[in-house]
């Protein structure tokens, strides 16, 4: 069975059998949410999306008998449909548009699968998927989306240029005294820090302030996580590997430590740990991931919607 998901971010297949075993996988980065003028998809993002879909062809991938959704970036644009039409004329593959419900259904669905596997799953856990248009928190008994992902987060900002002011010039000069303030946010706008990554990071608090998380344990699926544990790691995009971070347990600092790890760094180096123009992105959703938990325990795991459409399929269950 292979299971597609078309995202706002990356397009991402997996051709599992019937014991939810992952037989082969494959990621594109599609940026499907970027650029979006006029709530629409740009035809730089659906060029992207048919050489995915050409390489995923030649690799014999059978696309006539896939399974495949879309999410956010493709509920919000005006030419969704005419891009499905183009897509079955020359694939033969038909696109099921999701909404943000059966998004995080199949979405917890493939995560819940994955920690049974690693003996890891239990009742009390909440899951949060961060895309690249929407951001999906749920539970056993609660779901909702929200109307920001890391490339739609990214793309409202406006950066503005500020001189360091004479306190934060200080507290360049005697970081130490800076342990001294309490308040997270105003320690951020002290520090020495760039202005725009704090711009970044004071943004993401103000979004995240009206969300109240339930729960102690939090899975997180989505590429900011993953790409930093497999980052912290010295794994090279290219060499990604799904075993490497199924299971890990990041710390709610890691998420700010690896934007500022990876905001000075050169392009070329960029590309080849974090994959092609996606360094802005990643330091942005590190800052919504700060922002948004405190004391969580957080639990990495690669499996998301598109294994979840294929666990649907082979257990029946309808969407």
């Amino acid at each position: 069975m292979l299971g597609i998901d078309m995202g706002s971010n990356t397009l991402r297949a997996v051709l599992m059998d019937e014991n939810f075993n992952k037989l082969k996988s494959e990621e594109f980065i599609i940026g499907a949410a970027k650029n979006m003028q006029n709530d629409t998809i740009s035809d730089e993002a659906i060029e992207r999306i048919f050489s995915a879909l050409k390489i995923l062809k030649e690799k014999n991938y059978n696309l006539s008998q896939a399974k495949a959704v879309a999410t956010a970036a493709f509920r919000k644009a005006k030419n969704t449909k005419l891009i499905f039409e183009k897509i079955q004329k020359e694939f033969k593959l038909d696109i099921k548009l999701i909404d943000a419900k059966t998004e995080a259904k199949l979405s917890v669905l493939g995560m819940q699968e994955r920690l049974k596997a690693l003996k890891l799953f239990r009742k009390d856990l909440s899951y949060c998927d961060l895309g690249g248009a929407s951001c999906e928190i749920s539970n056993d008994k609660f779901s909702k989306s929200y109307d920001f992902g890391i490339i739609s987060f990214y793309e409202r900002m406006h950066f503005k240029a500020i001189k360091p002011s004479a306190y934060v010039r200080f507290f360049k000069k005697y970081p130490q005294n800076l342990v001294r303030i309490k308040d997270e946010k105003l320690k951020i706008h002290l520090s020495p820090y760039p202005t725009h990554l704090k711009q970044l990071a004071l943004k993401a608090f103000n979004l995240s302030k009206d969300i109240k998380l339930k729960g102690n344990f939090f899975i997180l699926n989505s590429g900011v996580p993953t790409t930093l544990c497999a980052y912290k790691q010295n794994i090279k995009y290219k060499d990604y590997l799904e075993e490497s971070v199924n299971g890990k347990i990041l710390k709610r600092k890691d998420f700010f430590d690896f934007a500022l790890k990876i905001w000075n760094l050169e392009q070329e180096k960029a590309k080849i740990y974090l994959g092609e123009n996606r360094k802005k992105y990643l330091i942005a959703g590190s800052m919504i991931l700060f922002a948004l938990f405190n004391k969580q325990k957080l639990i990495v795991i690669d499996d998301g919607v598109r294994e979840g459409v294929c666990i649907a399929h082979f257990k029946n269950i309808k969407f």
